[in-house]
């Protein structure tokens, strides 16, 4: 008989996260404040990274709002259960990963706005689930992105896996595509319409460039290294948890592809858009640690804090590279 017992990585291991992240963002600020995005990527309005924001304040915000998104994913998942597991692999991990680049954490960004944007947004379409009308829910999705896309073109592109996950998910007919095309039109119908936006505030962004003077080439080498080792893990366990995952109860397997196809939107992106792939970052750890945890709870790994540490010292490891390169 195997008397063997199972071992998540309980509340010692969500504090540790927690730490390592508090570490990691102040590290971050104190060492490397002057490291922030350059241009204007808003359609109309200024994107975070240059709002008039106290320094202190601003990393400050953006450090409570990554620690929200991570408590936020595990209240989401205690409500809809699509990891069915109760350990908090995926707000330690999400937290570790977030926290690893200093062009991130150091202040708030549209990085970070964008991935809490994004857990909203799921929170939201969860509820749509096989909604005879799911309009409410589909227009307050398309109203997020918009708002967003206001300061930082990168939520446009979020639309797509939304209306997918609604049509998989037997959500979105007529008149969800109706009024998701009104959320997307309503906030800068109203901007322009109460004088609010003006006409010449609307241009085309001004693109970051990877290779200017607030990233140099051994930083860029370690961030790519980071990325596309977030890639392909997401997309290896993302084949590999959807597999198990179709065989199982279709509304848990309907969530987790949601959350699949926007981390596929995000890779698409970070590859076509590579000047501002800085945006699409957060969310993509958000996707990367939903598949960590979920290869746990599928598994069943009865020493599940050695596959949970492992990539976390490997993104503290980059987190560690990118400041003394």
């Amino acid at each position: 008989m195997n008397t063997t017992r199972y071992r998540g990585i309980g509340k010692t291991g969500l504090a540790l996260a927690a730490a390592a992240m508090i570490a990691m963002c102040v590290t971050a600020f104190l060492i490397h404040p002057e490291q922030r995005l350059s241009g204007e990527l808003g359609i109309c309005l200024p994107s975070p990274n240059l709002w008039e924001i106290n320094p202190v304040s601003s990393w400050i915000i953006n450090t409570v709002l990554i620690g929200a998104i991570a408590a936020g994913a595990f209240f989401l998942n205690r409500s809809y259960n699509f990891i069915r597991s109760t350990q908090p692999v995926l707000p330690a991990l999400f937290m570790v990963f977030a926290a690893s680049n200093p062009w991130t954490t150091g202040y708030l960004s549209s990085s970070t706005l964008l991935c809490a944007i994004n857990l909203l947004s799921l929170s939201v379409l969860f509820k749509a689930y096989n909604s005879r009308n799911a309009t409410q829910e589909m227009f307050l999705i398309g109203t997020f992105i918009s708002v967003g896309s206001m300061f930082q073109y990168a939520f446009l592109p979020m639309i797509v896996p939304y209306v997918a996950s609604a049509i998989m998910m037997k959500a979105f007919r007529i008149k969800e595509a109706l009024a998701t095309g009104m959320g997307l039109i309503a906030p800068y119908w109203v901007g322009v319409g109460m004088g609010l936006i003006p006409l010449e505030a609307f241009s085309l962004p001004e693109l970051t460039n990877l290779f200017s003077d607030y990233i140099h080439s051994s930083d860029l080498f370690v961030l790519l290294l980071s990325v596309g080792a977030a890639i392909f893990i997401a997309v290896i366990l993302g084949l590999n948890n959807g597999i198990k995952l179709y065989a199982g109860n279709s509304r848990i397997n309907a969530l987790n592809m949601s959350i699949s196809f926007i981390g596929v939107t995000c890779i698409i992106c970070i590859i076509i858009d590579f000047s501002n792939m800085m945006a699409y970052i957060t969310t993509l750890y958000f996707t990367l640690a939903v598949q960590i945890a979920n290869l746990c709870a599928l598994w069943h790994f009865r020493h599940e804090w050695l596959v949970v540490t492992l990539p976390a010292l490997t993104y503290i490891a980059f987190f560690i590279t990118l400041l003394l390169t």
